[in-house]
Order: structure tokens, then C-alpha cells, then sequence
């Protein structure tokens, strides 16, 4: 399994949300670098950062903190605000592997298209659920339907995508059953997030055959050790 820590960056600080709502924020550090040298005696293997910043804005912001982290060798994945072509080629050239879109690809089948041409090895699709539809811009809106929008994307070409319960995001709430196991029957690569507070819960997903899974909070408040995010798991 691959467990990848979560950081989520608004205005420059390290943040959490409760279910994806900008007003019920904890704020844990000023400085992304040091926090998580800090909080893990070095830098993590892999990571999932998020600009909370450019989710809001539409405009992806943190393209210096993604160089200084492809430069300390990490596996980076980065999402929020990614909505035009010009910036997907500017990460994969930074060294970014995995780029993580959602609004765009909801709203815009020509962008779509076009990204999954060009950058399909990069790509991975946000599919943040609340009540069986996606939800986009900041999780404001609902869109279509996410399992039926999953398989259009991967007939299309897509493989990979991150799954967010945001009924359970930033909640510690532990996992969902209904959620999750009809989403261990669809095709592709899928991770899961949302609610995710405790081995048990890896071990939980694991058995329904998702084995990729992208942990916020429970990282941070340390329900999971730091060890399973530094070592094979």
C-alpha cells in the first residue's frame, strides 16, 4: 500500500479543514519546509500538497514549494487551482509526477482531452464526493454523478484518480463502509481520503482492494505513526 501524507497550504501557512470548509481551519505551522522536516526528521518519500489558496482562486500558486521539494528528491503529487494547460506543463517540467485536477476536467471536456494527450503518465483525476457527486471549486459546487463520471474519464484514458469522502474529510472520523466498497469495484488506480485515522482504517482498505490511500490530519495529529509514511507499508 501506499500511504501519502496530505499538506494543505492556504495563504502560505500549514492548515487543515473540517470537511472542506474555509471558516472551521486549524492552522499548524508558518513554514511548509520546516514543518515537515520537523515532523518527520527529514523530508517523506512522497507527498500530496494541496494549494487551498489556488482551489479557491482557480490559479495554482505554490510553484516555488513544489521546486524545493522535487529538488529534496520527493514524489511529489500536487492539486488545487490547476485549471490551464500552461501550468500542467510548467509542474511536469519543475519534475512533478503526479498532478491532480478536478474542476477543469468536470467543466471543460476540450481541456480534458487535451491534458490526457499530452500528460496522461502525470495525471491524476480529483473526485471529491459528497452524496454521490463530485464537487468542485473549493468543493463548492456539486457535478455529476462520480462513479459515472469516473468511467467516463476512464474509457477516455485516464487510470488514476483520488477518491475524497468529504462527509468524513478532515475529521478523524474513521472510514465509511457504504462509501468505499462500491468504489473497490471500479477500474483504474484509486486512492482513498477521508476520514482515515488509524492502521486499522489501512488495513480496512487494503482488504477491499484500494491500495493507495492520501492521509491529512491523522499524519499530522499522529492517530498514524510517522513510520508509515516513511517506510514500505
Amino acid at each position: 500500500m501506499e500511504v501519502w501524507p496530505a499538506l494543505d497550504i492556504l495563504e502560505g501557512r500549514v492548515v487543515r479543514l473540517q470537511q472542506g470548509d474555509y471558516s472551521r481551519q486549524t492552522t499548524y505551522g508558518d513554514h511548509p519546509l520546516t514543518f515537515l522536516e520537523e515532523s518527520f526528521g527529514g523530508m517523506p518519500p512522497r507527498l500530496h500538497l494541496v494549494d487551498l489558496t489556488g482551489a479557491k482562486t482557480g490559479q495554482f500558486s505554490l510553484f516555488s514549494l513544489a521546486t524545493a521539494l522535487v529538488q529534496r528528491g520527493i514524489d511529489l503529487e500536487v492539486g488545487g487551482g490547476i485549471r490551464r494547460i500552461e501550468d500542467v506543463a510548467r509542474l511536469v517540467d519543475i519534475g512533478v509526477r503526479h498532478i491532480v485536477l478536478g474542476t477543469q476536467i468536470v467543466g471543460d471536456p476540450g481541456f480534458r482531452q487535451q491534458v490526457i494527450d499530452r500528460f496522461a503518465p502525470h495525471l491524476v483525476a480529483a473526485l471529491d464526493v459528497l452524496h454521490d457527486r463530485i464537487h468542485i471549486s473549493a468543493w463548492d459546487r456539486p457535478g455529476p454523478v462520480a462513479r459515472d463520471f469516473w468511467q467516463e474519464l476512464y474509457a477516455q484514458g485516464w487510470q488514476t484518480a483520488n477518491i475524497t469522502d468529504i462527509q468524513q474529510d478532515g475529521t478523524l472520523g474513521g472510514l465509511r463502509k457504504e462509501f468505499w466498497q462500491p468504489w473497490a469495484t471500479e477500474p483504474g488506480n484509486l486512492a482513498a481520503g477521508g476520514g482515515v485515522r488509524s492502521i486499522t482504517d489501512l488495513q480496512q482498505l487494503a482488504s477491499w482492494g484500494l491500495l493507495r490511500v492520501v492521509v491529512g490530519k491523522a499524519w499530522i495529529e499522529g492517530t498514524i505513526p510517522k513510520e508509515v509514511f516513511l517506510e514500505p507499508w
